[in-house]
């Protein structure tokens, strides 16, 4: 403790010090450096304030977008604010509100994926920015988050992270965040009239809302607004799609990529209804339109789980094996015949995205955990959807295509060729409008958990946005490893920068009737039409 004669002398002493100018340095107190002019940038709504790492800068959280809370609640995005002076950027703005993760209680699963799961608020229409202090005319790459309709974040997973592909590969990294759920897919245009004619699709509307603003800021950050590919994973992927098939986006991106996410929309007007009608049932609302713009988030969100889950009973899941299969009933956009006039990709690639080449793939599992015990007779259970006459030829021919496999392993990769036969449907349908395709599957397995995830929905990610180190528990990051992501990431670099992803030492030739394929793994390589015979075993009608 302090007594009171110390006290006196520490105030002589300090009297002493500023006669002579000696205080501040004594003190500690100095002028504050002025802030990096390099993270500064001016945007159409006002400054922005981002941060460096070596030669990166670094911009979170930038609102594109209009709040949509309250009153504003189900309608399109409005136009994103202005403001005066200096917004600091530096972190992560709001998630969608959305249900609960439940794969935090799995201790395997949490540590493979460390998901950064951040906060939830209605205003969420917030996008990040990476991209070298020195570039001129960059290359623009807009990743959409994966969680379906109804989950995820742009900050979610290591994989999503910008700063390696701005440095090594010299472009802007741009991810949003958007609506999901009954907030971005709830169709009130029933109840609503005029005014709620888009809320089924006032998610994907929010893609298109942070496309313009990209068209209109990001020569600001370096980037070049002529030359912007959108690609993201699983429902990011679907979402892409689903953009190529929007007019309101035409002419907003030039070329596009989709990772596991090569799957048909499957709410038209009258389903989408239906089901918000059995939503506002569950809330004992009735068509009060009022109130369901009161309700906690929370209630909304659970109401939707709880009808889906009716809805859903004894349909195709994930690891059913073959046939045709319609997405389950739930949140999605709604093909309305004028937001999206028509399911893309269903008979035609899109003509309102027919000059945009596209890179279509998937990977060899997409499911993944510990691996079923299953016999024969078990996984011939779940190949119900392929014609009983078939299916013994069928399994015969997955066998020889991976063999080795115990048949719980088999049975993963068989119901994940539904993944590979659509990508294939895709490439088919785009080269067969005169534009190129490109068609790739991933059987690299993750090394970690000893193997029992193989290559599991989501490895992917790492080594095409080269982040193999920042996601060593799936990667492994071993030597290996790195070599992958160097190749996956210029690849796909390359093709963000010329429309072709071809590289050095990896030529790949576009989507053909022989299915030219690039095969990553530890060892990387174009392949024709690869475990072809088992694909077409199981191809989807």
């Amino acid at each position: 403790m302090i007594d009171r004669r110390e006290m006196l002398a520490g105030a002589t002493l300090a009297g002493a010090l500023a006669a002579s100018g000696a205080q501040a340095q004594v003190l500690g107190a100095s002028k504050a450096p002025p802030v990096d002019p390099v993270t500064l940038v001016d945007t159409a709504q006002g400054r922005v304030r981002g941060y460096r790492d070596g030669d990166v800068r670094i911009f979170k959280g930038i609102p594109y977008a209009a709040e949509t809370g309250g009153a504003a609640r189900f309608l399109p995005p409005g136009p994103a604010p202005k403001w005066a002076g200096t917004r600091s950027c530096m972190n992560w703005g709001p998630t969608c509100p959305q249900q609960a993760r439940t794969g935090w209680s799995n201790d395997e699963e949490a540590w493979l994926f460390h998901w950064d799961d951040g906060f939830t608020g209605e205003d969420c229409l917030r996008l990040n920015i990476w991209g070298r202090t020195d570039a001129a005319k960059a290359p623009v790459m807009v990743w959409i988050h994966g969680g379906g309709y109804t989950a995820g974040s742009s900050q979610e997973l290591a994989g999503y992270d910008g700063t390696r592909m701005a440095a090594n590969q010299g472009v802007i990294f741009v991810s949003v965040n958007h609506r999901l759920g009954p907030l971005g897919y709830m169709d009130l245009s029933e109840i609503g009239g005029a005014a709620y004619a888009q809320s089924g699709n006032a998610g994907v509307l929010d893609l298109v809302a942070a496309l313009k603003w990209v068209q209109a800021n990001i020569a600001a950050f370096g980037g070049d607004p002529g030359n912007v590919t959108i690609f993201g994973q699983s429902g990011g992927g679907s979402k892409v799609s689903t953009l190529m098939g929007m007019p309101a986006a035409k002419g907003l991106f030039h070329k596009a990529m989709i990772h596991s996410g090569a799957s048909l929309l499957g709410n038209d007007s009258d389903r989408a209804r239906a089901f918000t009608r059995e939503v506002l049932t569950e809330l004992g609302i009735g068509r009060e339109l009022f109130r369901l713009q009161a309700i906690p988030t929370a209630a909304l969100i659970d109401a939707g789980q709880k009808v889906a889950r009716r809805l859903s009973a004894g349909q195709p899941t994930n690891l059913t094996i073959g046939g045709p299969r319609r997405r389950a009933p739930g949140w999605s956009p709604v093909v309305d015949g004028v937001t999206i006039p028509e399911v893309p990709f269903l008979e035609r690639a899109p003509a309102v995205s027919a000059t945009v080449p596209l890179v279509v793939g998937s990977v060899r599992d997409e499911s993944g955990g510990a691996l079923p015990e299953l016999d024969e007779a078990e996984l011939l259970k779940r190949m119900a959807n392929v014609p009983a006459a078939s299916r013994g030829e069928a399994l015969a021919t997955f066998r020889a295509a991976f063999p080795g496999l115990p048949p719980g392993h088999l049975s993963r990769v068989m119901a994940a060729m539904a993944g590979r036969n659509n990508s294939v449907h895709f490439a088919n349908l785009k080269s067969a409008q005169g534009t190129p395709a490109w068609t790739w599957y991933m059987t690299y397995a993750c090394p970690t958990l000893e193997g029992r995830w193989g290559s599991f929905h989501c490895i992917d990610i790492p080594f095409a946005t080269d982040n193999v180190e920042r996601w060593a528990t799936a990667t492994g990051n071993t030597p290996g490893a790195q070599a992958l992501g160097r190749a996956m990431s210029s690849a796909w670099a390359a093709f963000a920068r010329t429309g072709n992803p071809s590289i050095k030492g990896l030529a790949w030739a576009p989507h053909d009737a022989r299915v030219p394929t690039m095969v990553y793994d530890n060892v990387s390589k174009v392949i024709l039409d690869p475990a072809g015979a088992a694909r077409r075993a199981v191809m989807t009608a």
